[in-house]
């Protein structure tokens, strides 16, 4: 699977923060949270699924909700992101 861009890598990362977001929130009708306009469906989805199946982020599904969290791998990722925005 080819890398997404860092751009939607940092979205998809740092949206996973929100305890609010879940994955009915990458389907575009409900695409609300900060950012997402910023990128395509198949964009954000695509970038779900590369960060899941790197091990970046995890799935967890409670109540028929599905929700992303970062792991350790994804935390480190997400920090190196910040600070090549930062610099740009």
């Amino acid at each position: 699977m080819e890398q997404p861009t860092e751009a939607v890598i940092h979205q998809i990362l740092s949206s996973t923060e929100d305890v609010n977001t879940t994955m009915d929130h990458l389907m575009y009708e409900l695409m609300s949270f900060p950012g997402a306009r910023l990128f395509t469906k198949n964009e954000l989805l695509y970038a779900v699924y590369w960060l899941e199946a790197n091990d970046f982020i995890f799935r967890s599904t409670k109540n028929r909700t599905t929700r992303y969290f970062k792991t350790a791998k994804g935390n480190k990722k997400l920090t190196e992101s910040e600070q090549i925005k930062w610099k740009e």
